[in-house]
Formats: structure tokens, sequence, C-alpha cells
């Protein structure tokens, strides 16, 4: 069974500060909004037979669009008969789902269900799903718990999250591990980011979308994202699978992405800026334009005046923002009882020798347990001498 990751007492503490409260009152939950923080969340399909996932995204204070993704936070896995990476299926509801206040004083909201048992690696893994909303109206956290209730050691398994980006052809890549920042507009997400950052281009429909950065680990975790799909270069769809370790009987692990919404104070009528952009000639816009001579005519933009200020801004603030994810904080972890079963967050532990108990003796034992075998051996001693009186 892997080896648990100790916690110190001070993260013992912070964790049971923001873990142990009077319990909450869940709710039926299949559909509808979320409000959290100033944001409404719309949210769907926690019923049994469907995909769960998140939608749209509003706030009074944001002018721009209210969908952020076509479905996004989607739980996925690879079952045992897949053909690769790509040929990863939708995890369903078991049953209709429930929300509930957080049993803590955040003041999170969080959506679950118990999914379909997933048939992936060598065996079959029970599931359950879960969104929180953070208070600060923002962030969203996506967590696939998974447990081995068969008598054997489950191995091969793959579970993950799938993204369908809104923007459709105008989604880019802003910024992301192996990238930096900021990403060339051709780059995509690729095995090796941990974090990346989405946004949009100039698109007549929905180019003010939010902002939006993914946060899929940490440095040397125990299992580290796997790209089936990429984000950027005009590709809208992500999908991120995890490789898991082998699971024990009885033995219970999850991986968990944290999405953070940055709702940028979008203009309208700003003008694009100097950026780097796509040479792809079906990527740029055009606009007339009158020439010196008075000739009108059709003419590319150029390949800067595809973005806007505000959200590269927003790219900018997104990722300076990203040293939050370089490890799983208390608060971020809220609500989870064991951290350290959170493969993608944590590094695997190595295993330690077991500890001989204390005895309160301290080094006088052994002793005092030689003065006992003394007085008995020397009373051996004397009884046999009587007896040979």
């Amino acid at each position: 069974m892997r080896a648990r990751l100790p916690l110190t007492a001070l993260g013992l503490a912070v964790v049971a500060t923001l873990v142990v409260a009077t319990p909450a009152t869940a709710a039926p939950f299949t559909d509808g909004d979320i409000t959290v923080g100033g944001t409404t969340w719309y949210v769907e399909y926690f019923e049994a037979g469907e995909q769960p996932e998140l939608e749209e995204a509003t706030r009074d204070d944001w002018d721009g669009g209210d969908d952020s993704f076509d479905a996004g936070l989607q739980p996925i896995y690879l079952a045992s008969d897949a053909t690769g990476p790509t040929d990863y299926d939708f995890a369903e509801c078991a049953a209709d789902g429930d929300l509930s206040p957080a049993a803590d004083s955040t003041g999170d909201e969080i959506a679950t269900c118990a999914l379909e048992p997933l048939t992936t690696g060598d065996g079959t893994l029970d599931a359950t799903y879960e969104l929180r909303f953070f208070s600060d109206g923002v962030t969203v956290r996506s967590r696939i718990t998974v447990t081995n209730t068969s008598g054997d050691t489950v191995s091969g398994a793959e579970v993950g999250f799938r993204d369908n980006y809104y923007q459709d052809d105008d989604t880019r890549l802003g910024a992301s591990t192996t990238a930096g920042h900021p990403a060339d507009t051709t780059d995509t997400v690729v095995d090796g980011d941990l974090l990346w950052i989405i946004y949009d281009i100039i698109d007549e429909d929905s180019y003010e979308v939010p902002v939006i950065l993914t946060a899929a680990g940490t440095t040397d975790a125990a299992v580290a994202p796997a790209i089936a799909n990429a984000a950027g270069d005009g590709d809208d769809r992500q999908a991120t699978l995890y490789p898991l370790p082998d699971i024990a009987p009885g033995e219970s692990v999850e991986v968990v992405q944290f999405y953070v919404w940055n709702f940028f104070a979008f203009d309208p009528e700003q003008q694009p800026v100097d950026a780097p952009a796509s040479t792809d000639e079906n990527l740029r816009a055009t606009e007339e334009v009158v020439t010196d001579e008075g000739v009108t005519k059709s003419a590319f933009l150029e390949p800067a005046a595809l973005f806007v200020p505000s959200a590269l801004a927003a790219v900018e603030e997104s990722w300076d923002a990203r040293d939050r994810f370089d490890t799983l904080s208390a608060r971020d972890a809220a609500g989870i009882a064991d951290p350290s079963a959170v493969l993608n967050w944590n590094p695997t532990a190595e295993p330690t020798e077991p500890e001989l108990a204390e005895t309160g003796a301290g080094d006088t034992l052994p002793l005092a347990a030689l003065a006992g075998l003394l007085l008995l051996a020397g009373a051996g001693v004397i009884a046999l001498r009587r007896r040979a009186v």
C-alpha cells in the first residue's frame, strides 16, 4: 500500500480548523445556479446517468460574456479497452447529486455525486466527483476520489478532467509551465505542464470571456498530468489524465485540479495592442482600409491586432499569481480529510521503519531485567546447594 505523507502538528491544526465544524445540511441537486462570493456558476447534469459539468460564470461587475465552457471540469477515465489516451470515456453520476455549504468556516459551496464504477486499468474502482466553489468567487476545485473495494490490487488506472472551452477556434494559450509567459499563439498545453492559462482572441461573438488559470499539481508529485487533448492554437478541447499507481484493496486516492477565473475589466471600445500572434492567415482578422491613393481594399490586420490589452493584462496578472499553487495549502485542501492522498499534489513518501514503542522506563529497563535474571539465577544456585546437603 502506498505510504502516506506525515503532516506536521501545525499542518494538522490548520486543516482541523478548516474541516471540523457543525455538519452541513446537503440538499438534492441536479442542475442550477450556485452563487458564491459574488459569482453565479451554472452547473448541470449532476443526475443519474449524466455527465456532470460546469458551463457559465456571471458577475454583476463583469461586462463580458457568461459562457466559460461549452462543458467544463468533466470527470473522465481511460477504460480498460481504450485504444489510447484520446479514447477516454466520460464518467457518469450513479445517482442524483447534492449541494451543501462547506462544513467549516470557509463559506464555500460543494456539489457532489457518486459516479458509476470505473472499469479502468485491470480492475474496477468506486468513485466520487466533487466541485467546490470557493468563497473568493473565482476559484473552483474539481476532485475525483477512487476507492478499491475489490479484493485485488488495481493497476494501470487513469482518471482526470476534460474541458471544452467556449472560445472554440479563438482559444489561445497565454502562459504555461513549459512555455512560460507569454506563450506563443501556436503553443498548446503539453506533457510537463503543471499550470496553464487560457484566453481568447478577438471575436465578434465571444471574445469577452474570462481568462482561466488551471493548476494540475506540483513538481515531484506521485502522479503527473498526461495531456490527451491539448488546448491552445485554436483548439478549445483540453483533456488531462492522471495515470495512477497500484491501488491496494481498501485504499482510496484522489486527484484534484484548480481553476481560477480572472474577470478582467473588459472594455469593448479598447484598441488592440502589440502581442505575438499566429501567422496563419486563416486566424487573422481583416478590415477595410483606404490607401494614400484613395483606394479602398480589404487588408489583414497586423497579428498584434488580434488581441485586446485587458485580456493580455489578465493573463499576466494570473501568471504572476501562480505561486499559490507551488504547494497544496491548507486553504486549498479544505474539506479533504487526508491531503496526503491527493496524488498530483504530494510526492510518494518513502516507507519508514516502525519505531519501538515508548515504555517510559528509559534506559533502566534492560538493567532492571538483567538484575531480575541474576536474582533468579542466584536463587536457583542456593536451592541446588540446599538439596545437595
